[in-house]
């Protein structure tokens, strides 16, 4: 599943980092699954597209989704593609042994990368996975501290406000300049899907009272709508 890059909330996200002037942006979530990866390619696309010199970098450990592009064409830098959309970016591909960890886990290494990074490429996004994930190779607070915004990705209706508040405050500890949260609704149910799954859960319920209250259910245009 992709993402539109002139959704309106997404615009408004690029407006505020370009009124900013910011050039490296951190990408996180408070639990795994939020759309992470989805919502940096697409932001990363949307820099590309309006002409910056765009690097994404994947140091999500618990769920890569980038590898090393193969290109027969000589080409300069290096470029990554999505193994699942198939998409190319300039950009660095997970580090895999501990040694290529060692520089993205120590801040002043990785902000000598930033620096590195920043001389040939105007904007940097990076794909720091989620916050729970147990990360202890690539710790999160390191990485939003590194870059000058952070965008925490939620699950609408998933994320607690409890879970919530509680990446708030991890990513406040790590003095990270947290710009905006992204909620993400794609997984969300409709009401009428959550009733729809009560209603087929209940094995008391004879069938053909099931099948009448599904149907009323689905005719309901007022149930359509993610809660």
């Amino acid at each position: 599943m992709s993402i539109n890059r002139l959704h309106p909330e997404l615009e408004q996200t690029f407006l505020k980092l370009e009124l900013a002037k910011t050039r490296s942006i951190c990408i996180t979530g408070d639990k795994p699954g939020c759309g992470v990866t989805r919502f940096a390619s697409t932001l990363a696309e949307h820099y590309m597209l309006a002409g910056y010199r765009t690097l994404l970098v994947d140091l999500n450990l618990d769920n890569p989704a980038f590898e090393p592009a193969l290109l027969s064409c000589e080409t300069e830098g290096d470029w990554i593609s999505n193994t699942t959309t198939m998409q190319l970016f300039s950009g660095v591909s997970v580090p895999t042994t501990q040694s290529e960890q060692i520089a993205f886990r120590d801040p002043r290494a990785l902000n000598q990368k930033m620096e590195h990074w920043l001389a040939d490429y105007d904007r940097i996004i990076i794909d720091a996975g989620s916050l729970n994930c147990h990360q202890s190779e690539l710790p999160n607070a390191v990485i939003a501290n590194a870059c000058e915004a952070t965008l925490l990705t939620v699950t609408g209706g998933a994320t607690s406000k409890e879970e919530l508040s509680n990446a708030l405050s991890y990513l406040n500890d790590a003095n990270a300049n947290l710009c905006g949260i992204i909620i993400n609704q794609y997984s969300q149910q409709t009401l009428s899907q959550q009733l729809l799954n009560i209603i087929d859960q209940r094995k008391f319920i004879p069938s053909l009272v099931k099948r009448t209250l599904q149907n009323v259910i689905k005719s309901a245009p007022i149930l359509n709508h993610t809660v």
